[in-house]
C-alpha cells in the first residue's frame, strides 16, 4: 500500500481504450494514486503485473483474446501469483451468480462500468484502507437474487438436457411459444425448463441470461 512519501501504484486493464482512458482520468484526480501501467489483454496484464510491482489492480472482468474470455479464470490465476493483491473489478455485467464467485475470490472491490465515475474514487479509497467496496447497484443485484438462484455458478454441464436445449434455443433468438412449437412441448413446459435452467445458473432476468449464453458460445 501507499505509504505518506509515496502514492498508491495502480495498474488499469480494460480491452476498450475509451475505458482505460476514463479509468485513468477518474484514479488521477487523487493526487495519492498514480497509474503505472495499462493492459488491454489477459497475457499482457500478467506481464505488467510481473513487471510493475503495484499496490492495487483495477480490471475489467472480461477482456476476450482468441480462447481466452473466462474472467473468472484470469481472476483465480491472479489470485493464486498475488494472493494479497487488492483487486477491483469494474464489469458492465449484472449477473448474481457471477459477482457471488468473484466475491469468494476474496476480490476486494466490485463496482459497475455505469457508475464508475461516482464509485470508483470511493471504493479505490475503501480498498486502500484494507476495506470491501460492492456497488449499491451490485448489492441490489446480489439481493434480488437471494431467494432466486444459487451461491454459486452452476456449470453447463449440470443442466438437463432438455434444459441445454431450451437455453441454447433461447441464445438462438427463438421465443418461448417457437421452442415449444419446435420441440412439440407445451409453452408452460418450455418456460418451467427455462426458469429452471437460469435458477441453477444463478440468473435473475433475461437480459442477464443473454450476457451468459454469449460468453459461453451458445450463441
Amino acid at each position: 500500500m501507499a505509504t505518506d512519501n509515496r502514492p498508491l501504484r495502480i495498474i488499469l486493464a480494460d480491452d476498450h481504450p475509451i475505458f482505460l482512458i476514463g479509468l485513468k482520468v477518474v484514479i488521477e484526480q487523487n493526487e495519492r494514486a498514480r497509474v503505472i501501467a495499462q493492459a488491454s489483454a489477459p497475457d499482457e496484464l500478467l506481464a505488467k503485473l510481473r513487471e510493475h510491482p503495484c499496490d492495487l489492480l483495477v480490471t475489467d472482468f472480461m477482456m476476450p483474446v482468441q480462447d481466452q474470455n473466462d474472467g473468472l479464470r484470469l481472476l483465480e490465476r491472479i489470485r493464486r501469483e498475488y494472493p494479497a493483491l487488492p483487486i477491483i473489478v469494474v464489469t458492465m455485467l449484472n449477473h448474481a451468480g457471477l459477482f457471488r464467485s468473484m466475491l469468494a475470490l476474496k476480490i476486494q472491490g466490485l463496482l459497475s462500468k455505469a457508475s464508475m465515475a461516482d464509485e470508483l474514487p470511493a471504493a479505490i479509497n475503501s480498498v486502500s484502507h484494507g476495506k470491501s467496496f460492492v456497488a449499491d447497484s451490485v448489492q441490489r443485484s446480489l439481493l434480488e437474487a437471494a431467494d432466486y438462484g444459487p451461491d454459486t455458478l452452476v456449470a453447463l454441464q449440470d443442466l438437463s438436457p432438455r434444459e441445454l436445449e431450451v437455453i441454447r434455443l433461447l441464445a438462438a433468438g427463438k421465443s418461448v411459444g417457437a421452442i415449444a412449437a419446435q420441440l412439440n412441448r407445451s409453452k408452460q413446459t418450455v418456460s418451467a425448463q427455462k426458469v429452471s435452467a437460469m435458477r441453477k445458473l444463478g440468473l435473475a432476468n433475461d437480459a442477464a441470461l443473454f450476457i451468459y449464453v454469449q460468453e459461453h458460445g451458445l450463441v
